[in-house]
């Protein structure tokens, strides 16, 4: 044999790395892809962009953005309940 043919036992190391690399890829993708993982995910990324829309940089609370919501809220209750005795007569 040459000398830049791997040895038979090299080549079993690699291959026993290789397959301990792949075992903790897909534990990790596992992990990610796990229902409860992706609502975790997904809770955390609302509460920074509910977070972001409501504050300046600084910290300060938006009281114009919070007034614009509430109002909405409000507007879509009193639709709501204007639309529910409408239909009780």
């Amino acid at each position: 044999m040459s000398n830049t043919t791997p040895s038979q036992t090299a080549l079993e190391n690699d291959i026993s790395a290789l397959r301990d690399r792949l075992a903790r890829s897909i534990d990790e993708l596992a992990d990610r892809a796990a229902p409860k993982n992706v609502v975790a995910r997904q809770k955390e990324s609302a509460k920074a962009s509910f977070y972001n829309a409501t504050r300046t940089p600084d910290g300060q609370l938006r009281t114009d953005r919070v007034a614009i919501a509430a109002a909405l809220v409000v507007g879509v209750v009193a639709l709501k309940i204007i639309s529910s005795r409408r239909n009780r007569w």
